[in-house]
């Protein structure tokens, strides 16, 4: 008897994504993570937009590489519990991070530079709270150009009105993607349950019957990759080029953490309570 998520492949690979991410994440984080970081320092307008370009052609390029890979396994990359560890799983929209992060992440940038100024004005009258615990706060930022320590302070208005236009075509767009995801899935099991009792649970039988099918589902991933890379696409050409990086930063430490042994280690240790119910 095949296995039931065996339909879902058509042909098998030398190469496992699982390997491929591994090498991409390494990348970010030991390379251009870093580069990024050694920008910040640096009053060169342009060295700072190139570093910004490697990073976001490097996020371009993987979803890139999720678009080839649906094309022999959507099914491994829709539920990727091989590769992505319990940190990660919940914060995965069809097979990958919720474009909601993407602006949620952005917004809440803004909102903790200028919630943050606004508390050390109630709190110190205008000065800078070197009293408080935060001197090593201040200093770390002591060496950034200037325009790195104001870039979330009192945004444009375009940069906020763009973002509330790519959130009013997520709000449209993330649910239109659930509905096809739900239809396609409906069909398939429909299909399955079908053929699975005409043909006997032939393999072969049932592959061709459900192979037309599971193209939805494909073309649904592939939706939801062109959505994720047009936010990130959109959101680095609304901001400019200190908020960009500061963006890209912040973005890139989010994947990083997830990867944190000791974070994952005490994640993993915890002990969910087993509830009864009577």
């Amino acid at each position: 008897m095949p296995s039931p998520f065996s339909l879902f492949r058509k042909k098998s690979t030398t190469r496992t994504f699982k390997d491929f991410y591994a090498e991409w994440f390494d990348t970010l984080k030991n390379n251009l993570l870093p580069l990024l970081r050694q920008s910040l320092s640096s009053p060169s307008h342009t060295l700072i937009s190139f570093r910004i370009d490697l990073l976001l052609q490097h996020f371009l390029s993987y979803y890139d590489s999720l678009d080839l890979a649906a094309s022999s396994d959507v099914s491994h990359l829709l539920f990727p519990s091989s590769w992505r560890n319990p940190l990660e799983i919940p914060f995965l929209f069809l097979g990958d991070l919720h474009p909601y992060l993407f602006t949620n992440l952005l917004r809440s940038l803004i909102d903790e530079a200028n919630n943050r100024e606004d508390e050390d004005d109630d709190e110190t009258d205008g000065f800078l709270p070197w009293g408080r615990n935060q001197i090593g706060q201040n200093l770390e930022f002591l060496d950034k150009p200037w325009q790195f320590l104001v870039a979330w302070k009192n945004p444009s208005k375009s940069l906020i009105t763009r973002m509330e236009q790519i959130e009013c075509g997520l709000r449209l767009m993330v649910p239109a993607l659930v509905s096809r995801v739900r239809k396609a899935q409906a069909t398939i099991m429909g299909k399955i349950a079908e053929d699975w009792v005409s043909c006997e649970g032939k393999k072969k039988e049932i592959d061709e019957a459900v192979e037309e099918e599971m193209e939805e589902m494909v073309a649904v991933f592939l939706d939801a990759n062109r959505l994720r890379r047009s936010v990130i696409s959109e959101i680095i050409g609304a901001t400019n080029v200190y908020q960009g990086a500061l963006f890209l930063e912040a973005l890139s430490q989010f994947l990083v953490g997830f990867r944190d042994p000791i974070l994952l280690a005490e994640f993993e240790s915890c002990n969910m309570p087993i509830l009864r119910f009577c």
